[in-house]
């Protein structure tokens, strides 16, 4: 035992290198200017960093979409000397009302999640967050069917392929019908 105790204390400790590399402000800076004129994924190829770090990088220096228009057109490439702090940075995100999300949410009841996001313009990830968000669930459809039914409203989404091909079978039974009386009328 006393040679084990001895061995660990003159061990010195492991050293774990950080889970990622730290980047000096001038190396930040010059991947955002190259980034401005070449794109994110070739100063992310370039400098070895990810393109989500150039992406985050050119909003902390503040590049805009009008930032690239004037780099492309020949301008200068103009880019804060420091970062600018975060509460001016410009973002890109679009913001909803809550009354939008609420009714892209209930709409999602009666059409699903994918339609949805479709005809709002949306992504689907965002339709299913603001249904979480408004407490609507599967359960909520049910009881959507259920009032629907209550109203005398048997259904308001189109046919699936199942539905057509039987309504495409009973209108050729019809068809052959109403060909047998013409024929019998003649």
């Amino acid at each position: 035992m006393q040679r084990g105790k001895a061995a660990a204390k003159k061990s010195s400790p492991i050293k774990v290198p950080p889970s990622r590399p730290k980047y000096s402000e001038a190396y930040r800076r010059k991947v955002v200017t190259y980034s401005v004129k070449n794109g994110i994924v070739n100063a992310a190829e370039k400098f070895g960093v990810s393109t989500p770090s150039v992406t985050n990088w050119r909003r902390t220096y503040g590049v805009t979409r009008e930032t690239k228009v004037n780099a492309n057109k020949g301008g200068a490439v103009k880019i804060s000397a420091k970062p600018i702090p975060a509460a001016q940075r410009i973002t890109t995100a679009r913001r909803f009302t809550g009354a939008f999300r609420k009714e892209v949410a209930e709409f999602s009841i009666s059409e699903g999640v994918a339609r949805t996001a479709q005809r709002f313009g949306v992504s689907t990830p965002s339709v299913t967050n603001w249904r979480r968000e408004f407490g609507i669930n599967r359960q909520s459809r049910q009881k959507w069917l259920q009032l629907q039914s209550d109203n005398g409203i048997q259904k308001l989404a189109p046919a699936n392929r199942r539905e057509i091909e039987i309504m495409k079978k009973r209108l050729n039974q019809v068809v052959q019908q109403v060909d047998s009386w013409l024929d019998l009328s003649k």
